[in-house]
């Protein structure tokens, strides 16, 4: 008898190893559409050509587009996080070499800190990181590096430089950190005033990176810096009056089109102010649209009591210069000026239009 074969169960398990189903095979595959990534503006460039574009990277993109542009776009394909570990060593490892620089400053490793913070620089615009801002940061005791390198400063000698030439930490510090913010130009004023150092905040002021002409001025003179000159004729009794020379070319053009001209100075452990404006108003023994001038102790300094006198060469055709000596005292002095000021070929500007003058100053504190 033969017997027939019992079919066995059919087992709904797929072995490891079976290849794939046959209807599954015969279709196409099914295809997924690929995820674009926003362009990145600021893509770090590759090693070999990244000295190159380190400082244009710096000065220009970070400051528009910040530090998180990156690492939102690689947060989309899950590098954010790897991204944002990398920049954070970055931070406290350029942070860290700062510190040292303005900590152990001598003349020599100020010469050789150049190269430190162009490598600084390559290094933050290749993760993302926003070195202007890094640098603005009050991180050390309370204050920014720019602070320290100008407290630390060694000094060749008692007699300052005969030119405004910034020493090199200093001048490459102020590079990478502009443009600055008004908290860091605070703190370099103090850092100046902490040092009574005249020569060296007058430096920064006709450096382009420290922005101590306004906008409008730039565009009116065709020019980045101050054209502004000033002499501090310290005394040699601390209690004797100090005097002020001063020069404001095309005078009258900024008056009429900025209605305010500036300067700033160091004297006597105080930061002062020569204004010249015009009135606004009718009040301070001022009518509106007088032109007047005035001189101020700025912020971060002693307030003291003063009494001074503004002086001018007038010229006449017809005999010698004669000197107009505009006097005030108080908190302040403000004097309003000649009418004449304003007048074609004035008597009291040059022939090519600079207003050049004279202050002198006493304290009269007790």
């Amino acid at each position: 008898m033969i017997v027939p074969n019992e079919s066995k169960p059919e087992s709904t398990e797929t072995p490891l190893d079976a290849p794939p189903a046959y209807d599954g095979a015969s279709r196409p595959p099914l295809e997924k559409p690929l995820a674009r990534l926003p362009p990145t503006p600021t893509s770090p460039s590759p090693s070999g050509s990244r000295s190159a574009q380190s400082r244009v990277v710096q000065k220009n993109t970070w400051t528009s587009l910040g530090d998180d542009v990156g690492n939102l776009l690689l947060s989309g394909i899950g590098l954010g996080s790897a991204q944002r570990r990398v920049a954070m060593e970055v931070r406290k490892t350029v942070s860290g070499l700062i510190h040292d620089l303005v900590r152990d400053q001598t003349l020599e490793s100020n010469v050789s800190c150049v190269p430190i913070l162009d490598s600084c620089s390559e290094v933050c615009a290749a993760q993302s990181v926003n070195l202007p801002a890094l640098l603005q940061q009050p991180y050390i005791e309370g204050h920014t590096p720019l602070y320290w390198s100008i407290v630390k400063r060694p000094t060749e000698g008692s007699e300052p430089p005969a030119s405004y030439e910034l020493p090199p930490l200093i001048r490459a510090l102020l590079e990478y950190s502009a443009p600055l913010d008004k908290a860091t130009v605070k703190d370099v004023r103090l850092a100046c005033l902490h040092t009574s150092d005249q020569w060296l905040y007058q430096a920064l002021r006709l450096s382009p990176d420290f922005g101590a002409l306004s906008h409008k001025d730039q565009l009116l003179l065709n020019l980045s810096v101050p054209p502004d000159t000033v002499a501090v004729q310290a005394p040699v009794r601390h209690d004797a009056p100090f005097t002020v020379e001063f020069e404001f070319p095309q005078f009258q053009k900024r008056m009429r089109v900025s209605e305010e001209v500036s300067l700033e100075f160091i004297s006597h452990a105080r930061m002062w102010e020569i204004v010249f404006f015009v009135s606004p108003d009718s009040s301070n023994n001022l009518t509106e649209g007088q032109w007047a001038a005035r001189l101020g102790i700025m912020e971060l300094s002693a307030k003291a009591s003063m009494k001074g006198q503004f002086i001018f060469q007038e010229r006449v055709e017809d005999g010698p210069d004669q000197t107009v000596e505009l006097e005030s005292k108080g908190k302040q002095i403000q004097v309003a000026l000649p009418d004449a000021m304003q007048y074609p070929r004035s008597p009291f500007l040059t022939a090519d239009g600079v207003l050049r003058g004279k202050l002198v100053v006493q304290i009269t504190n007790k």
